[in-house]
């Protein structure tokens, strides 16, 4: 590849000037040789190949945001002719200088600039584009998405990557995005509706246990597919990308001091090297080499045309036994068999196919099929027909299946007879197709239709609800299973094919009770735990008085620790009852974890069970109703308890994962210290007056409601 000449515009030079020569030095060195330039839709399919692409086209279509087609492959209003050829050439320059996989958000980029420019009454021309046209190309950009900031750097970028250096406007644009980054809450870390107390999103047992039964029972071939995939998907954490680009020859075997090992070699999708991922267990070894077997004996046909199609590039392959076909006329029988259709081709259905007709027929009976041996004669069909039907269906990129590893169709696992995967049709043994990510998330629920791998074997949730997942759930499942058995960081990362440890914090939905628990027991090794509050202090009390380190007394603090329903209790219970029970908030060996949802939807809710019951309870006062003062003395500070919490769990200067804990509130923590209290409250009794005794009686019973004595 030639050195990249970047374009740049002439200060003596006025900005339509500019724009035409930026114009023309794009035409020139455009990156996509089989693009026409006039052409409002441009397929770069070929340019960049991503990973695992398959037969998935690449199109950039130059249309205005005012086109109503939404995702329909055509352009029904294109760029305003003034601003159409800025918009190709800035895309051009862009893909040729980045080689972007993801190219649409400059599309989406561009259509925000013209339609602001229109919306200011303005030519929409760049030439025109200031900082308040900008400004308003980011507002239409928030009002379009959800969440535009990474459009808007785009906006940012096409000012300071496009329209300053090429010298476009008459002054160059200072202009910066007012789209602020939010960090997004990613699909993978949202919990099911049905899983609430998840942490992450996972897939049920339910889910894994029926893909487990379907698969040693159903011999139906699209069930069958689907459940060797999510084989390999349990087999190690790997992207579905991953796993549908491996090869045939994917098992590798080890020597050691037990014994033989069985791997499979895998080719990671972001950065990492090629990595072999070794079973787990025998039992293991056994279920995915029987399912790699099968893959490879399913598609073998398959893989022989691919092949077939590498080799002889624009000629038809003909099975054994059918060579001598080639460039004849043929019958739907020989057009079955070069297919490697299992039934017979209706003649009324032999145009939806673009078979054409000769207007000649045969009466041959060995050419007409056993279906059609009652009939005298059958009509004969172009061979160039057929042999068009085929090779349409292979796409620009063939036989490159992943421009990752550039692994050729012949030479992948997952890539099958045409229609495997669709089970009112047949198998064309003989047409090769690569199965893709859409085809299995729709058979692990995602298909619109319903009909899934779950619903053909009348699978469904425990509340016969239809069970869906997808196919990246499988990785995050294998992840938290391998941070509860408290593996290393940078041995997680290797097994997931991850070339940065610190992206194993998106697939870690732990309890955080389970990384205390590693914490404490791995020393130095383990995660380092962070603490807020009155733990805080303490710790650093107890390191300061027994001159420990702050690990040390940490520890020490932490002891035993298990899940409640609003945190986690650190209270050891082998040694004494709980003194505070179901008054959590009120103690200080209670803990919540900043971040964690069900921690977090906890506190909201018993803060505002509590503010009801303050209001009801100040009315009550109002109102004159006798004991509602005690009612308000008892809820007032769980509310301010409850506030506390919710300010601490809010408080974005708190690092999510860190341990919450509030100081020690004004009443005593045991029944014990309950019992002394109420000892001082009636001392002397005899000798106060009876306004007195009364105050006293009411404390009593305060302190024995709050412990629920009462």
């Amino acid at each position: 590849m030639g050195e990249i000449v970047h374009f740049v515009g002439r200060n003596e030079l006025s900005a339509k000037e500019n724009l035409a020569a930026y114009i023309e030095h794009a035409k020139r060195n455009m990156p996509f040789p089989d693009v026409t330039w006039e052409s409002n839709s441009w397929d770069i399919t070929t340019f960049n190949i991503g990973r695992a692409q398959g037969t998935t086209k690449k199109v950039a279509h130059f249309k205005s945001i005012r086109d109503k087609s939404g995702n329909k492959p055509i352009v029904q209003v294109p760029f305003e002719s003034q601003f159409l050829d800025f918009a190709k050439s800035v895309f051009s320059d862009t893909m040729r200088r980045l080689r972007l996989s993801e190219f649409k958000r400059h599309l989406y980029a561009l259509q925000s600039i013209e339609q602001a420019l229109i919306d200011a009454k303005l030519d929409p021309c760049v030439t025109q584009v200031t900082p308040f046209i900008m400004d308003a190309a980011a507002d239409l950009l928030k009002a379009r998405f959800a969440d535009p900031w990474a459009t808007a750097r785009v906006l940012e970028r096409i000012v300071t990557e496009n329209i300053n250096p090429a010298r476009l406007t008459p002054v160059l644009i200072e202009w910066k995005s007012p789209i602020s980054y939010n960090a997004p809450v990613r699909n993978d870390r949202v919990a099911k509706k049905q899983a609430e107390e998840a942490v992450g999103r996972l897939p049920s047992i339910e889910s894994i246990l029926a893909l487990a039964d379907i698969h040693h029972k159903s011999t139906h071939t699209p069930d069958r597919i689907t459940t060797c995939f999510v084989t390999l998907a349990m087999y190690a954490p790997s992207r579905a990308s991953e796993i549908l680009s491996l090869p045939v020859n994917c098992l590798r075997t080890a020597d050691t001091k037990e014994g033989s090992i069985l791997g499979i070699a895998w080719a990671p999708a972001k950065g990492a090297g090629v990595v072999t991922k070794f079973s787990a267990s025998d039992e293991f070894e056994v279920v995915v080499e029987e399912t790699i077997n099968y893959l490879v004996e399913l598609g073998a046909p398959a893989r022989m045309a691919a092949e077939w199609y590498a080799n002889n590039p624009g000629r038809l392959f003909l099975p054994p036994g059918t060579e001598h076909l080639r460039g004849q006329p043929v019958t739907l029988h020989e057009i079955v068999t070069i297919l490697g259709k299992e039934n017979p081709i209706n003649p009324s259905h032999a145009e939806r196919y673009g078979f054409v007709k000769t207007g000649e027929r045969t009466t041959d009976k060995a050419r007409r099929g056993p279906e059609a041996q009652k009939a005298h004669w059958v009509g004969l069909y172009e061979f160039e027909s057929l042999e068009k039907y085929v090779l349409g269906r292979l796409p620009a990129i063939f036989p490159i299946l992943d421009g990752h590893t550039n692994i050729k169709w012949h030479e992948a696992l997952f890539v099958l007879p045409d229609n495997s995967l669709v089970p009112s049709a047949d198998s064309l043994l003989y047409v090769p197709s690569p199965i893709s990510i859409n085809q299995i998330n729709n058979q692990l629920g995602a298909n619109p239709n319903g009909l899934t791998v779950f619903s053909r074997n009348a699978k469904t949730n425990p509340d016969d609800s239809p069970i869906a997942i997808t196919t990246h759930d499988f990785r995050h499942l294998l992840n938290t299973l391998a941070q509860s058995k408290h593996l290393s960081e940078a041995l997680i990362a290797f097994w997931s094919g991850r070339k940065n440890v610190s992206q194993n914090e998106w697939y870690d939905h732990l309890p955080q009770e389970a990384l205390i628990e590693a914490y404490l027991k791995l020393g130095e090794q383990a995660r380092p735990v962070r603490v807020e509050g009155h733990l805080k202090d303490k710790v650093e009390s107890i390191s300061i008085q027994h001159g420990l380190t702050r690990d040390e007394a940490l520890r020490l603090e932490l002891g035993a620790t298990h899940r409640t329903r609003y945190g986690i209790c650190r209270h050891d219970h082998a040694l004494t009852p709980c003194p505070k029970d179901k008054d959590c908030v009120n103690c200080t060996e209670h803990t919540f974890v900043k971040g964690d949802k069900r921690h977090h939807d906890e506190a909201e809710f018993q803060h505002k069970l509590h503010a009801k019951a303050v209001a009801d309870a100040e009315k009550a006062v109002e109102e004159g109703q006798p004991g509602a003062t005690r009612w308000l003395k008892l809820n007032q500070p769980k509310l301010e308890r409850w506030r506390l919490v919710l300010d601490m769990m809010n408080d974005p200067a708190i690092p999510d994962g860190t341990l919450l804990t509030l100081p020690p509130s004004e009443n005593s923590q045991s029944k014990a210290g309950l019992a002394q209290a109420v000892r001082l409250i009636n001392v002397d009794t005899q000798a106060v007056d009876k306004q007195s005794f009364d105050d006293s009686a009411d404390e009593d019973e305060e302190l024995l409601m709050e412990l629920g004595l009462l």
